[in-house]
Parts: C-alpha cells; structure tokens; sequence
C-alpha cells in the first residue's frame, strides 16, 4: 500500500513539478524591479507612417507582410507603412483611398481584397535599414532576455512604440508566456510550443498597438503573425537540436 502510495506521489511530482517551478519564476520576474509596465500615453487617428520592426522571428515574411497591408494601410489614417524583412530588408509600401475600391458585400470581396493588396505589395520599394524614409512612428517588437533555466519554462518579448517626431515612448508593453504543463499539453493544435495567455502583459503584441492607433481599416483586424507559437516551436526545437525542425 505504501509503495503504491509513494510511486502514485512520485509520478504526480513529476507531471506537476514544472506547474511550481513556472509559477515562481513567472512571480519573480513580474514582480522584479525594473517594472516597465503596459502603458498608451496617447492615441493616434492620423499616424500617416508607421515602421514596424519585428526581432522576434525575425522580420515579416513576405504572407506577413500582405497582411499587414491589408489589416492597417488604408491610404487614410496609415499612407506609407516600413516593415522589416527576414533578410534584415526594408519594405515600403504606400496607398491612397483610391486603392482600395472593393467594398464589403461585393462578390468576391476577400479575393478582390487581395488582389489590391498584392497591387501596393507589388510597387514597394527596398531599403537598407540606414536609407530607409523617416516615418511618423516605429513599432519596435523585441525578444526579453532570459536565463536558460527560466527558457526552459518561459517566453518574454516587447513592443515598444515610439513618437520618431519627439523621440518619446507613447506606448509600451512586455508579456510573459508559460510552456505548456506536462500535466495538460496543447491537446487543441499539439505543436504549440507556448500557451498563448500571458502570465503578465498584455496577451497580444499587435492587438496592443491596434488599441493604439484607433482606426480600422475595411477588414476586421487580424495578427499579422497567426503562427506566433508555430515559430516559436520551430525556433527553438531547433536550439535544442532537434535537426528535423524545418
């Protein structure tokens, strides 16, 4: 009976220790001085450009990059967006109103939409990051550094918006994410490499700049990168040598 007993605590110990180990750690770092907490000075109706700079995978691919004309670009409130490319390239894209003339309802609307999308994508210009145009705004996504002890339980990153006219920080946030318990995987997808629900933060980098930059443009607003916990499952099964990791 004892044995049993002993072996039946064994096994929850095992399943269940990473649960105490990511809740201290995740309290301590959340807790921990410097505290950058999530902050909007002020929003933005009007921000005409904007830069967008992802250090996280890095850089938008060229299906990102289609999306995030479509999602914000409006020729409008946004007319010139900069994004960084994975090969360290500047992207620039510019529209007008009269770009975009599918309306919602129209047949076809979604496949319309692309086909406008990918007209601006197609007359965009490339920079170096030292020659690219001056823009209005930056939106700078960052990994946080962590340990190799805490990266074995946890995942940090950034976003931090910046006024380039006054050089002032008018936005900033930073989430902690847990791994999945061994206790309760990722049964939804089964390849998520972290639960996409921040411990502390705001859950979602891009919904935290929409709130922003306050227009919306004539789809509803969509991640630019669906695939957050995809990549980063890719990335770092990699750094733990996992060779068939594509």
């Amino acid at each position: 009976m004892w044995a049993g007993l002993l072996l039946l605590a064994t096994a929850l110990l095992f399943l269940t220790h990473d649960i105490l180990i990511t809740h201290i750690l995740a309290y301590r770092i959340c807790k921990a001085d410097p505290q950058p907490k999530t902050f909007i000075k002020k929003t933005v109706e009007y921000p005409e450009s904007i830069y967008w700079e992802d250090n996280i995978y890095p850089g938008f691919d060229e299906k990102d990059r289609l999306l995030m004309i479509r999602n914000y670009l409006d020729g409008v409130h946004l007319k010139t967006m900069a994004l960084n490319g994975p090969d360290g390239t500047i992207y620039v894209y510019t529209a007008t109103e009269e770009d975009w003339q599918v309306r919602r309802g129209e047949p076809n609307y979604f496949d319309k939409l692309d086909v406008e999308a990918k007209a601006i994508a197609a007359r965009g210009a490339l920079f170096t990051r030292e020659a690219m145009p001056r823009t209005n705004y930056s939106v700078i996504l960052s990994p946080v550094p962590l340990t190799s002890f805490q990266r074995r339980y946890l995942w940090s990153d950034e976003v931090r918006i910046t006024d380039n006219n006054t050089d002032e920080v008018i936005a900033y946030n930073r989430r902690l994410m847990r791994r999945w318990y061994m206790i309760a995987p990722d049964f939804a997808f089964g390849n998520r490499y972290y639960s996409p629900r921040a411990i502390c933060g705001e859950n979602y980098i891009y919904g935290y700049d929409e709130n922003l930059f306050i227009f919306y443009k004539t789809v509803p607003w969509q991640p630019a990168h669906i695939g957050v916990n995809r990549d980063l499952f890719k990335k770092f099964k990699k750094l733990e040598g996992d060779e068939n990791a594509k």
